[in-house]
């Protein structure tokens, strides 16, 4: 389960669909679900947006779209009287009455609560716990402030925390507190925890967000039949949801990786870092232990001032049998002239692919083969990426693919990448067609480069530098691939992700940045329209 109603963050989403006329806003929600399983702060803002429009809920279009969108909502959030309250007056949460009764006379120290549900999880999260801990120590019934306990345990990717033993939930809502303590150790992928739940649970249990989280605990257990069938299952259940079809697919037919590809193919892996020798040193230890055939490899440290020269030079020796150059700058030229000047590079005409690496990154062992074998099933694929998660024991995903979401002449934005506080539990493990993946890790046929050859240095240091950069291989006719079989363990220090750090300085940049964007794009804007994720039905 996500953060409550009250808590999610509203600024992307919401600002964007209360932009959009109405046909718009429903086309916008589709394209989400074509792409992600539901979260909350999507169905929330969706439901907002269509109160705001009088008679709106009557229209026979939107009227499914916002049926779809309140039992997500509901399911997702079902001890928050503001959902429970949409749900009970849309006539679609069948018993909401009595469990809004029970909430409201459990509910304790109500201002507390209420100044609690106005602070971000992410700038708030360890005050949020103690004043959460303290309360029901207190008060062992207080649903909302196990509730919200529960949900800032899984905001850092953690199991139920000990105080929530001693929670002593109303008998009336014992069935729905097991449910939700099941959604939050499926979620995470905590297998063990979540199997004596869902053994006693399963027969009550007909929500699709929780059989596909169910169908993957099934596949890491060998049990792939199973899982199939509950992924039908959820699909049947909401047919809007495009990734649990896709899912299906990919486990009646598995991926099959290419390995001779390796020395099929001339590939240079290019790396480029400012200042995080030991980070560097870390990821090309990783790069080290995958299996990159004769790759060469090239690495531009971008004006660094720190140990980077030695690290690197100390790595050399790590690649044997591989060409492995370092390139040393005396100043740093930001991300995309640095991209660009590898390109520039002789070895780079002499490639069919190069493969773009982040400085922070572990990869996986045959993250290679994988994205070749990709980017070899169609001569037009320009670009390949890969599923990018945070590190740790339960790896929150990060980011996954993007398309054009929003287009008028006030504001051109690609897609939010990643949904809303899901962790990599194995529903994007597909293969699928996209507009823009990461680019972290990525691989770049060098034949599309002759449309798309340089990385726009408007961009720097960094930032949507690589997103504008697949949207002129889509506008040029190349397709972009998202390759989910590849995990990329990211150490993200930047971006506006959940768990990136981030100061002041360095988010104006990247607002810079997106007002770049649209003034760059503004004069095409019809065909960025066209970029949308419904036209993408493979």
């Amino acid at each position: 389960m996500a953060q409550s109603a009250e808590n999610v963050q509203p600024t992307g989403i919401a600002g964007e669909m209360f932009a959009l006329s109405l046909d718009e806003a429903c086309l916008y929600y589709k394209n989400y679900l074509n792409n992600f399983q539901v979260d909350l702060p999507l169905a929330v803002n969706f439901i907002s947006r269509v109160s705001g429009e009088p008679g709106a809920s009557r229209s026979p279009v939107v009227r499914p779209i916002l049926e779809q969108a309140v039992k997500s909502a509901v399911n997702l959030a079902p001890l928050d009287p503001d959902v429970l309250q949409i749900g009970l007056n849309s006539g679609l949460a069948p018993g909401a009455e009595v469990v809004l009764k029970i909430i409201q006379a459990t509910h304790v120290e109500h201002e507390t609560f209420k100044e609690m549900r106005k602070a971000p999880f992410k700038q708030f999260h360890a005050d949020l716990r103690r004043a959460c801990i303290a309360v029901l120590g207190k008060h062992p019934m207080a649903v909302r402030f196990a509730d919200m306990l529960l949900s800032l345990d899984l905001f850092a990717g953690t199991p139920p925390c000990e105080p929530l033993s001693r929670f002593n939930c109303p008998k009336a809502l014992r069935l729905i507190w097991d449910k939700r303590l099941f959604d939050h150790f499926a979620t995470l992928g905590h297998d063990e925890a979540a199997w004596p739940l869902w053994e006693r649970l399963k027969s009550q249990i007909n929500e699709p967000i929780a059989l596909a989280r169910a169908a993957e605990m099934h596949r890491r257990a060998g049990q792939t039949e199973a899982a199939v069938a509950l992924y039908e299952r959820a699909f049947d259940l909401d047919p809007w949801q495009r990734p649990y079809a896709l899912r299906a697919k990919a486990l009646r037919h598995p991926f099959v990786l290419d390995a001779g590809l390796l020395t099929a193919k001339n590939v240079c892996v290019y790396l480029y870092s400012y200042n995080k020798a030991t980070i560097l040193g870390e990821t090309l230890e990783s790069l080290a232990a995958t299996d990159i055939g004769p790759a060469r490899i090239k690495v531009l440290l971008n004006g660094c001032t720190d140990d980077s020269a030695a690290v690197v030079a100390k790595a050399r020796g790590l690649f044997p049998n591989n060409d492995f150059e370092i390139i040393e700058l005396p100043v740093n030229i930001g991300a995309p002239a640095a991209r660009n000047w590898l390109l520039s590079q002789p070895t780079t005409r002499e490639c069919d692919y190069v493969a773009f690496l982040d400085d922070d990154i572990y990869l996986q062992p045959d993250w290679l083969s994988h994205m070749l074998t990709v980017a070899e099933s169609d001569p037009k694929i320009g670009n390949v990426g890969c599923k990018v998660v945070f590190p740790g024991t339960y790896q929150l995903l990060q980011y996954l693919y993007r398309h054009v979401s929003f287009c008028t002449e006030e504001a051109i934005r690609a897609s939010i990448p990643v949904p809303y506080m899901q962790y990599d539990i194995g529903l994007y493990d597909v293969i699928r067609e996209t507009r823009v993946v990461m680019g972290c890790q990525h691989l770049l046929r060098v034949a599309s480069l002759a449309d798309a050859p340089w990385f726009d240095i408007r961009y720097s240091p960094s930032q949507i530098d690589d997103t504008d950069h697949d949207l002129q291989l889509c506008l040029a006719g190349w397709k972009v691939m998202y390759c989910g079989t590849v995990t990329c363990v990211h150490r993200q220090n930047s971006g506006t992700s959940l768990r990136s750090k981030l100061d002041i300085p360095a988010q104006g940049s990247i607002m810079g940045n997106d007002v770049k964007f649209h003034y760059k794009w503004l004069e095409r804007m019809d065909e960025m329209r066209r970029l949308d994720s419904l036209s993408l039905n493979t």
